[in-house]
């Protein structure tokens, strides 16, 4: 019982490993667009503020998908024959690039 608990658990963390790279993306993609930090540069005109807004747009990604993710997770993780970790990456990479695209329009 112990064992499938601990299977479990690990499986639930998998979508958890993308937090930390994902808080940073955001953290630093909004120090960059804050005007009244970067001053002048984080106008949302500008060049600068345009590339890190995608950049941020990205990064909120993993946050604004969080159901999807943990329910493409979880069967991976339980998955007894094959490890899918790559179909969780190819979600993220999917989903990165819709945020990319729509932004962007």
């Amino acid at each position: 019982m112990m064992q499938k608990i601990q299977k479990f658990g690990g499986a639930m963390f998998t979508p958890v490993l993308l937090f930390a790279f994902a808080g940073i993306v955001v953290g630093v993609g909004t120090l960059f667009t804050t005007e009244a930090i970067m001053g002048e540069l984080a106008r949302p005109d500008s060049l600068f503020y345009q590339v890190w807004n995608v950049i941020l747009q990205g990064g909120w990604t993993v946050f604004n998908q969080l159901p999807l993710l943990f329910a493409v997770a979880l069967p991976i993780g339980m998955a007894k024959k094959q490890n899918a970790r790559c179909c969780m990456e190819a979600l993220v990479l999917y989903l990165t690039f819709h945020y990319y695209f729509r932004e962007k329009n």
